[in-house]
């Protein structure tokens, strides 16, 4: 609450008791009232008698008094009937869950980096020709091979194994979450005003009538604050507030405790029944299929022999920056609002 609307708030707080006394002239001071009466002391020692409490002129740069309570925001009271006018209402301790949904990972998959080529000679070396569309043989299937991978003189390389990359998502959670809300909130409240039933400068504000309000004067807004002796304890309180909290994106580590190696067949018959040659392919370590001379392989397939991809390790998803209260506001206050409570 601004300091402006403060001050409109306690006057109209003062107003609510009437800004005109004694038949429609504002209110005198004792001194004024009691000038024409026969006994002006005794009149003086009447008139300066308050009903409630007697504080001392506010200091500059404050505002009020007023009767503040700070607690858990569901136990909030109304304002007291000597002072009924709410002129601030804000906060202590924000209550406002904020958890990041886990983060997750795909599972890897044993993959081949190259594929299937035929090389220049027929122990896999020299240089490899061009990759050979080999999809069928490469997932299991009994295919026939085609002219360019078929032969007798060439031998065939299996490109080595890896490990695909995890793909990263977010887990969302089983539930609703809970509604955020301040645990603990404050409320300003405030009355009649009578200057003129104190002896001296002192006016009459409202007195506390339960112990969960305490007399306070304001400072609204920024800047420091120095509480004066009649209002020695310190409580801060807050408009609002900032949320600066974010997740951080969900990655996935590489690939780890994965093993893959896939084995290369070819046959003599047309149905992968008779084993002609076998070449593994595993880690970094490509695979050689060597030819057998005067013998052309009519049939060709590729199995897994350790398809174990292992897993990826998720990153992210923690929780990152914080929440940042604004507008505060310094109440001194004679006691600790609440604590005799």
């Amino acid at each position: 609450m601004k300091r402006t609307d403060l001050a409109l708030a306690l006057l109209f707080a003062v107003c609510l008791g009437g800004c005109e006394m004694l038949g429609g002239t504002p209110y005198q001071t004792c001194a004024e009232q009691c000038r024409t009466q026969l006994d002006p002391d005794a009149c003086i020692a009447t008139c300066g008698t308050c009903a409630d409490q007697c504080v001392n002129p506010v200091p500059e740069g404050f505002d009020g008094p007023a009767l503040l309570w700070v607690g858990r925001t569901v136990d909030e009271p109304q304002c007291p009937g000597n002072a009924p006018s709410t002129v601030y209402i804000g906060y202590e301790t924000p209550d406002f869950p904020f958890a990041c949904d886990p983060c997750r990972c795909s599972e890897p998959v044993c993959a081949l980096s190259d594929g299937l080529k035929t090389a220049a000679s027929s122990r896999c070396e020299g240089a490899a020709l061009p990759l050979h569309d080999a999809r069928d043989i490469l997932s299991g299937t009994c295919a026939a091979p085609s002219e360019d991978l078929a032969s007798d003189r060439k031998s065939l390389v299996l490109g080595s194994t890896e490990l695909s990359p995890c793909e990263a998502s977010v887990e969302l959670p089983p539930v609703p979450r809970l509604v955020s809300r301040w645990y603990r909130s404050a409320k300003a409240c405030a009355g009649v005003v009578q200057e003129d039933t104190c002896i001296g400068p002192k006016m009459c504000v409202p007195a506390e009538e339960t112990r969960t309000f305490a007399q306070c004067i304001l400072h609204i807004g920024e800047g420091e604050a120095t509480c004066p002796p009649d209002y020695p304890v310190n409580v801060v309180l807050y408009d609002g507030m900032s949320d600066e909290r974010r997740c951080t994106p969900c990655a996935c580590g590489p690939p780890t405790g994965g093993s893959c190696s896939l084995t290369l067949l070819s046959f003599r018959d047309e149905a992968c029944r008779e084993l002609l040659t076998a070449g593994v392919a595993s880690g970094q370590i490509p695979g050689c299929l060597e030819p057998v001379p005067g013998v052309r392989p009519k049939s060709m397939r590729a199995a897994w022999q350790v398809n174990s991809p292992g897993r990826c390790e998720p990153r992210g998803g923690e929780v990152d920056g914080q929440i940042l209260l604004t507008g505060p506001s310094t109440f001194c206050c004679q006691t600790r609002p609440g604590e005799n409570e």
